[in-house]
């Protein structure tokens, strides 16, 4: 079984095990790649779910089933990412790129607006559409910290921005597995480690082995990290006043790429803004309390 069905195969199974059936979708776009893969399930208003850095669209399992019984949820793989074709990120602009890749495929797809939901890097492509396309995005949302708030990363990651070195860390030396997943998940994700399922876990390291993803994936963070962090001309801090409409944050207190009381105060930037912050949770904060979160979610989006 080659591991892109053993990818399916696996998403297949927690989705049984939850008790939800998402429609697995490909769409055209026009750019910065062709296909995009998504999950649809539920009804209502539009929400776009944007998962974060080197992971996937099941990034969002387990909250899935409690959001569609509000929303029609579009969850997207990002370029290069589960599967959504892969991109060589080397020379790309950035910022402009993750703003097109979302306004394409809402256009693909005729949504005029919708409210988005992202996640660290998902979070960065969030706010960057939102910045560009105002009037196209009704409510933001930004679980965990989003990337390009900060400019420390967990030197960990930094060493993966360096060309060369970084695909032979990721081809060679550490190549994706079970256990890598789950140290990764431990450092740097969970606040709880047993809040996560083996199954899960086994996803996010068959998505890092898809053909394509280990350029797509090295040159992604070869072009928004240096040795010092994320790149300054990439940062949002200074933008974020300019965000229009209501954005919500819902940050674990655990969060191990910046702590709540930063993003809080950078958060004030913004007109008009609410901030929780969610005990006992990590970067993926609806990973170790996901009633919180979607208790959270609901109260910003129904308001």
């Amino acid at each position: 079984m080659s591991i892109t069905d053993q990818y399916i195969d696996t998403r297949n199974r927690i989705f049984q095990t939850i008790g939800i059936n998402p429609i697995s979708k490909q769409i055209e776009i026009d750019g910065p790649i062709k296909n995009v893969h998504f999950l649809e399930i539920g009804s209502g208003e539009p929400l776009i779910l944007i998962h974060g850095g080197l992971s996937h669209s099941g990034e969002w399992i387990n909250i899935m089933e409690p959001l569609s019984k509000k929303y029609h949820l579009y969850v997207i793989d990002r370029p290069g990412h589960g599967l959504s074709d892969m991109l060589d990120y080397r020379g790309v602009d950035y910022q402009n790129s993750a703003a097109k890749f979302i306004k394409s495929f809402m256009d693909a797809l005729g949504l005029r607006q919708a409210n988005l939901l992202g996640c660290s890097m998902g979070g960065y492509f969030a706010v960057s559409f939102a910045l560009q396309y105002p009037d196209r995005v009704e409510k933001l949302s930004l679980m965990g910290a989003p990337a390009g708030m900060n400019r420390w990363i967990p030197p960990m990651l930094r060493i993966l921005g360096i060309p060369g070195l970084n695909r032979f860390i990721l081809g060679k030396l550490a190549k994706p597995s079970l256990k890598s997943a789950k140290s990764i998940h431990r450092q740097l994700l969970v606040a709880n480690i047993n809040n996560i399922s083996e199954d899960m876990l086994n996803l996010t390291w068959m998505n890092q082995s898809l053909p394509g993803a280990l350029i797509s994936h090295t040159t992604m963070l070869e072009n928004v990290l240096d040795l010092k962090g994320w790149r300054k001309k990439l940062l949002l801090t200074d933008q974020i006043s300019n965000l229009k409409m209501p954005v919500h944050f819902i940050w674990g207190e655990k969060d191990a790429f910046e702590n709540p009381d930063s993003g809080r105060e950078k958060a004030k930037k913004i007109k008009v803004h609410s901030f929780e912050i969610i005990a006992n949770a990590g970067h993926l904060p609806w990973v170790d309390q996901p009633e919180e979160c979607v208790e959270s979610l609901f109260k910003f989006l129904n308001t």
